[in-house]
């Protein structure tokens, strides 16, 4: 930090200010309830392809109806990796950017046994995988002539923030008056109407989830199978964003900062950087059960019911303010902080058919009906009752009940070969953002030798989005996105 900063610091102190401790509330919203969420058909390197309501397709089926496992005839040993690779178009003030991202890792490791019986079917179990991922990246750029994010720190009610930006000269004081009700942006002081200024994001999302889960399942009685699991639910997110803004058209050429503290102005502001990170680790259990009915052969009918869960959330942030003048001196100062919270995801009951009566192949459908306006988070400081209640209000106008809709096709060639293909449909839970997800998959699975099998499976999906970059009460910067996605899982299965 620079002396400087501490002059101004000392500035707060004549008059009294008290700066708040940074753990606080940092602007969690619904965008916060609905990413924790929402899930993607990405389970193993079967299941990402096939449903597995009502069918028997890989170790992580019991995610969608844990009585799925007891139609497998064997047991086995399961493995894979998930990759993937994202690609994104944003819009923002008439210009075009894309950035992409990748990460990979363990999709899903865990065991399938099947206990001997003299009749019917009992099927136990446990490992690990995968739920979801939290995959994004975005870059945007362009002149913005109506607002600046400094304008963002001089109205937030985040006190270390503001401090922050006062400390760097984002902020500072608009009148001779030294009151904190007179500061603007310092890009706005002096002029009766805002220059403009360039701006420069890239942002990336990271992490996944995937539950740690005990299953069983069993014919309860002829052609009936039911079941149920119990998990641990467990995962990280993280946020990364480099938010930079530069006079590049030279609009605020004047000495009107002391940068050496002699009293004297003697440079203008060159960019202003800020570094936005949040680290956050995920907790939770969850519980299903399910039921299998087979009606007639080659015909079976899958229900399954999954229990809300409440996710535990803990979570360090900050955000890194670095000031550049013209003469190069360098102002910096950061908010740092840690907070924690509960999310509340929604309850989700599936139903699910699959035939396999035509020689070769197996179809089979399932559909997801998800309350995610029943989502709803849950901060453990009286004092934030008020934000608390803003933001689940906000979940229940702009968050809709939807059903997500999955198909696929399974052809076995011959003993020891199958292949896959699969569709998915998950309309938007957003009201007035057009954000319906589509899956196009497909995938295989090949003996290598006996009693070992190699699974693939890749999935492709796209969509439209937003993202806000900072609000005021003035405007709400907004870049339009453009998603594509890649998910390439790969696997082992090896019979016991």
């Amino acid at each position: 930090m620079n002396d400087r900063s501490m002059s101004k610091k000392s500035i707060l102190l004549l008059i009294g200010v008290f700066v708040i401790s940074t753990i606080q509330l940092k602007a969690q919203s619904a965008d916060d309830v609905l990413r924790y969420s929402l899930e993607y058909p990405s389970y193993d390197p079967i299941s990402i392809v096939m449903p597995g309501v009502s069918n028997a397709t890989g170790f992580g089926a019991y995610q969608e109806n844990p009585a799925s496992m007891a139609l497998f005839e064997e047991s086995f040993l399961s493995m894979g990796l998930s990759s993937r690779f994202l690609d994104e178009t944003g819009t923002y003030l008439g210009n075009t950017s894309n950035y992409s991202d990748n990460q990979t890792g363990i999709g899903d490791l865990g065991l399938v046994y099947k206990v001997p019986t003299t009749r019917g079917s009992l099927v136990v179990g446990g490992g690990y995988s995968q739920t979801t991922d939290f995959n994004r990246a975005l870059s945007a750029s362009g002149r913005n002539d109506g607002s600046t994010i400094t304008d963002f720190y001089n109205t937030t009610s985040d006190d270390s923030l503001f401090f922050a930006a006062f400390d760097t000269y984002a902020v500072d004081f608009a009148t001779t008056d030294s009151s904190f009700a007179e500061t603007s942006s310092i890009f706005r002081i002096g002029f009766s109407q805002f220059p403009g200024i360039n701006q420069d994001i890239e942002m990336t999302e990271r992490g996944k989830t995937g539950e740690y889960s005990i299953f069983m399942a069993t014919e309860f009685i002829e052609n009936l199978f039911i079941g149920g699991s119990f998990g641990y639910y467990n995962g990280t997110y993280t946020y990364r964003r480099e938010f930079l803004e530069s006079d590049r058209q030279d609009d605020y050429n004047a000495d009107f900062i002391d940068s050496d503290g002699d009293g004297n102005p003697d440079t203008d502001i060159d960019n202003i950087l800020s570094v936005d990170r949040i680290d956050a680790e995920i907790q939770a259990f969850s519980a299903r059960l399910g039921i299998i009915y087979e009606p007639m052969s080659d015909f079976k009918l899958g229900v399954s019911y999954e229990f809300p869960s409440k996710l535990f959330i803990d979570e360090e942030f900050n955000t890194k303010i670095t000031t550049t003048f013209d003469n190069t001196v360098q102002f910096s100062d950061e908010a740092p902080g840690t907070f924690s919270y509960t999310i509340t995801r929604p309850q989700r009951i599936k139903a699910g058919v699959t035939f396999s009566g035509i020689p070769k192949l197996t179809l089979s459908g399932s559909a997801e009906a998800i309350s995610y306006s029943d989502a709803k988070i849950d901060f453990d400081e009286i004092n934030l009752n008020p934000q608390e209640n803003d933001i689940n209000s906000e979940v229940k106008s702009a968050l809709s009940d939807a059903i997500n809709l999955r198909g696929g096709l399974e052809y076995k060639a011959n003993d020891n070969f199958t292949a896959r293909g699969g569709y998915a449909y998950f309309p938007s839970p957003q009201d007035g953002i057009n954000s319906d997800r589509q899956f196009i998959s497909g995938g295989f699975s090949a003996v290598l030798t006996k009693g070992l099998t190699f699974d693939f499976g890749l999935q492709y999906s796209f969509w439209d989005d937003q993202n806000a970059l900072y609000s005021t009460p003035d405007v709400t910067e907004v870049v339009d996105e453009q998603v594509t996605r890649l998910n390439i899982m790969t696997g082992l299965r090896m019979t016991l």
